[in-house]
């Protein structure tokens, strides 16, 4: 009797948990199924294309001169009278500057005096009185004396080399002039001098080229120049000189552009920019939109998509080309994330959207 309660008990027992773990097992089959299923990103994708495109190389620098000279005398003396004001346009043989005649009349006092000597020595000579050596050593200061009077008579006027402008009286009028008397504006020459003096009609910009740059440039002829102070002006210029060195330092080297500058509207000491088209070259080209910068720095990447799947690719831009960018990294072809990279990782699955 005892035996069958307990086996009813036992049977009973067994059907609960029967039961029990039946219940467990449907509601979990009935969460599963309700459950939602993950969605994949959906994304938008364009194909990388190699096209042809002129690569623009842009530099800056300053307009120098085309010539320039700090005129001076080659003796010391007064100024006298400096006769064209800072700005002036002087043409070519012009006195700029009349220094005081001092010396010139010293220099004719001794060459009068001289030339007496010789008439009176060369007499004594003929008569037989003196040696003709005495007269030879005479007839050499003599023209010693002719020299000097010469050199002192032109030292009296400074005279414009070429046609251009005053830009600098560096002496005033009634100063002395010293043999060392330099010019320390910035940028330009550092010289002795009492006027500077400057070729406007042309201007150099000076440009420092990478020493990897420069064989691209060197066959360049049209290049396209702007002033700071006018940018809405365009100027054409061409490549007048490539400095022979090349910085250890930088790693660069000075190219003189050389500009037409018949109204003097740019001046020494703008700034001024170019930009110089090189021969046509072919890369493939990416939607600017594609590209994702590495925050903090100058990296950037990518997703392409493969059988279904973002891959990550890291992008190295050639040319800012606007809307697009030539790129190394990807290759024509490949199907390239233009809009909803922002939900992506490497290696995720996702849905083109067909639109």
């Amino acid at each position: 009797m005892i035996y069958e309660v307990a086996m009813k008990k036992l049977l009973i027992l067994f059907s609960v948990s029967v039961f029990l773990l039946t219940a467990c097992l449907e509601k979990e089959e009935v969460q599963e199924q309700s459950a939602p299923v993950e969605k994949k990103p959906v994304v938008a994708v364009v194909e990388a294309k190699q096209e042809s495109y002129s690569p623009v190389l842009e530099f800056g620098g300053s307009f120098k001169p085309f010539r320039e000279a700090n005129l001076s005398a080659r003796m010391p003396g007064k100024i006298k009278k400096i006769h064209y004001r800072e700005g002036a346009t002087v043409p070519k043989g012009s006195v700029i500057v009349t220094l005081s005649g001092e010396m010139a009349e010293a220099a004719e006092a001794e060459l009068e005096a001289v030339e007496k000597d010789y008439e009176r020595v060369k007499d004594l000579v003929d008569s037989g009185v003196l040696p003709q050596q005495q007269l030879d050593h005479l007839e050499a200061k003599l023209n010693a004396s002719k020299a000097k009077v010469k050199m002192t008579k032109e030292n009296m006027e400074i005279i414009a080399p070429f046609d251009g402008m005053v830009a600098e009286h560096m002496l005033r009028e009634g100063e002395e002039f010293m043999l060392l008397n330099p010019g320390l504006t910035p940028g330009f020459s550092h010289a002795n001098g009492i006027i500077r003096f400057m070729d406007l009609n042309k201007l150099f910009l000076e440009i420092q080229v990478d020493e990897k740059e420069l064989p691209l440039i060197q066959k360049i002829k049209d290049i396209e120049v702007v002033a700071d102070a006018y940018p809405d002006t365009k100027i054409k210029g061409k490549i007048y000189s490539t400095e022979t060195l090349v910085s250890v330092i930088s790693r660069t080297a000075v190219v003189k552009i050389e500009i037409s500058n018949a109204k003097k509207l740019i001046k020494p000491g703008m700034f001024g920019r170019v930009k110089i088209s090189l021969p046509e070259v072919k890369a493939v080209m990416v939607p600017r939109l594609s590209l994702i910068r590495q925050a903090g720095t100058n990296q950037y990447h990518l997703f392409v998509i493969e059988n279904g799947t973002a891959i990550l690719k890291n992008i190295e831009i050639i040319e800012d080309l606007g809307d697009f960018y030539a790129v190394k990294g990807i290759e024509s072809g490949e199907k390239v994330v233009s809009a909803g990279k922002t939900k992506l990782r490497d290696g995720v699955s996702v849905t083109v959207s067909s639109k």
